[in-house]
């Protein structure tokens, strides 16, 4: 029961710490048969965390270095964390990380961060939301669903990073009845895509959670609706690489999975738990 892989890495070329020599150095260290890079793609209207168009073909480029480096002793996949609203063609890419970070406004048509600091989410739910919470958790959950059916990524990253920065339902509760129902549908209807979903120990590493993206009883919708899922980190430094895997998978035995996926060159490949 081990995982020797992770496709959800970001380097100095987007809102990473490390760069991507130093990313591939470490997980070769750590053993990893396979190592993937996913920067952020463009977003124009937020360029805070993403790359830019120029940092995206000299990403391209050093991953490319990387996997002439690393032929026959470790696979460097070349990949893209494909944000909601950017606009990538998915086949100049080994395979893409379908995420949301941002919800749009019905009301001014701004784009909020649902991930980045408490005021930014404050004031995505009073401004663009007029206060109605549950509006603002529909549009999250809207676009996620839309981002599996339509646009249909390799993976589906951080089903519920909405809970990011909720800890104590700072902003939003967690176990009602609302909530509860509206991610539920939502689960449903991205496993019926066939997608594969990413349990993402990336919130657990950075201190804003005590459990992976999804949480426990979305994970048990899966495992019934019989869903994959795929484990990743959202390293953003050397020292996730790997964090919680060990425990994670443990959690999945429990809950009744037999295996999850892993990603390499030509495509999944399943793990037994």
């Amino acid at each position: 029961m081990v995982v020797t892989s992770n496709v959800h890495t970001h380097t100095s070329f987007c809102d990473g710490k490390d760069s991507a020599e130093v990313m591939a150095a470490a997980a070769a260290e750590k053993g990893f048969q396979c190592l993937g890079f996913s920067g952020h793609s463009y977003t124009p209207f937020d360029k805070s965390c993403c790359m830019s168009m120029e940092q995206t073909r000299a990403y391209r480029e050093k991953i490319s270095m990387l996997q002439e480096k690393y032929e026959g002793s470790m696979e460097i996949l070349c990949g893209i964390e494909w944000d909601y609203y950017s606009v990538i063609d998915p086949c100049q890419w080994e395979y893409t990380i379908g995420s949301v970070h941002y919800v749009q406004s019905p009301l001014t048509g701004k784009y909020y961060a649902i991930d980045l600091c408490d005021s930014e989410l404050e004031a995505c739910i009073e401004e663009g939301f007029s206060g109605d919470v549950a509006a603002m958790i529909k549009a999250y959950y809207g676009n996620v669903v839309d981002m599996a059916l339509t646009l249909r990524p390799t993976i589906l990253g951080h089903f519920d990073l909405i809970r990011k920065l909720n800890r104590g339902n700072r902003f939003f509760d967690e176990s009602s009845p609302i909530y509860k129902m509206i991610t539920s549908q939502a689960m449903e209807q991205v496993v019926r895509t066939g997608t594969v979903l990413e349990i993402n120990t990336g919130g657990m590493f950075r201190g804003y959670c005590d459990a992976p993206y999804p949480e426990n009883s979305l994970l048990q919708l899966v495992k019934e609706l019989g869903g994959s899922l795929i484990l990743s980190s959202d390293a953003h430094e050397v020292s996730g690489l790997d964090y919680a895997f060990y425990e994670v998978l443990n959690q999945l035995r429990k809950l009744g999975f037999q295996e999850v996926l892993e990603l390499r060159k030509n495509g999944f490949i399943s793990t037994k738990l």
